[in-house]
């Protein structure tokens, strides 16, 4: 009899030998299973923060179409040769029509705060279109 209980206490022993080696295991895969939750977590708020900055760049060279339009008319049949922009003006933006004063002389009007916000928006770039033409030259690689 006391072989018996013997015997028994000892499969009880490795019983619970296997129970805690299976608990061991479970909480390491937990562990690892937080750790790739927060690297994920991490991973995704970085993609996000990189979207944005990419939505950024991408808005520099967005406008609406009414514009992109008028500027499409106007190199499609050009009265004359275009003439290059001052070099003050930065690219994007769009020149400031002359305002006449009381007596006669022009001066650049200044842009509304949603004229600068529609400048920074940019242009919508249609790459579909056309084939090469006169402003290609401008944006040739040179050596």
């Amino acid at each position: 009899m006391v072989s018996e209980i013997s015997a028994a206490c000892r499969e009880q022993d490795i019983g619970a030998a296997q129970i805690n080696q299976a608990i061991q295991q479970l909480d390491k895969v937990t562990q690892q299973n937080a750790g790739a939750s927060e690297e994920m977590s991490a991973t995704s708020e970085e993609l996000a923060a990189q979207a944005e900055e990419l939505q950024a760049s991408i808005a520099f060279f967005r406008v609406d179409n009414a514009v992109a339009g008028a500027k499409t008319a106007q190199r499609k049949a050009p009265a004359r040769p275009a003439a290059k922009p001052a070099p003050s003006q930065a690219a994007g933006r769009h020149p400031q029509p002359p305002v006449k004063k009381a007596n006669g002389s022009a001066t650049p009007q200044r842009q509304t705060v949603k004229a600068q916000q529609e400048a920074v928006r940019g242009f919508a770039l249609d790459l579909d279109m056309g084939g090469p033409d006169d402003d290609d030259a401008d944006f040739r690689e040179s050596a």
